[in-house]
């Protein structure tokens, strides 16, 4: 199964992920109302791109008390229906990655969709932290120094 694997370690923080992600679904310009989120670790220095990882449990789902939200059986990705949505938020707290945003205006969940299979964040990620993928896709930590050349800096690899 295909979905976004992240690799901190690469993240530059720069924000694009989330800029493309807005223009994708809202048209406009912003990060306000990303279905990825970057968040800063000052104390590590480290950045961490935040984004559903299609739990096996998925509890967010039964979190909904009304029943609007339910996933897909083969993407398990969640979907949001917004006729039956009250914007009670209650979703946002079960999921224990905090990758569930809530829309500022609509007070709606924001729920990666994987952009129907083409994601956004992946081709504007320039430093390769995306990938959108199987899980043995994924950069192995340990091959980040050949990967960065041990200087901060990403070099052309064949996984790359």
């Amino acid at each position: 199964m295909k979905q976004l694997l992240v690799t901190d370690a690469l993240c530059s923080g720069c924000r694009a992920c989330e800029v493309a992600c807005v223009a994708r679904h809202d048209g406009r310009f912003g990060t306000a109302s990303a279905r990825i989120r970057v968040f800063k670790d000052e104390r590590l220095g480290v950045d961490s791109p935040r984004v559903c990882r299609l739990c096996a449990d998925a509890p967010c789902v039964p979190a909904c008390s009304i029943g609007a939200l339910s996933r897909g059986e083969a993407t398990r990705v969640v979907h949001v229906a917004a006729d039956q949505c009250t914007s009670c938020a209650a979703c946002s707290p079960a999921c224990p990655y905090g990758a569930l945003a809530i829309h500022p205006r609509t007070g709606m969940p924001l729920i990666c969709d994987l952009c129907d299979g083409a994601p956004a964040c992946v081709t504007r990620c320039v430093t390769g932290a995306l990938v959108y993928g199987e899980a043995d896709d994924a950069v192995d930590p340990s091959r980040l120094t050949s990967l960065t050349g041990g200087r901060g800096e990403r070099r052309q690899d064949s996984r790359a």
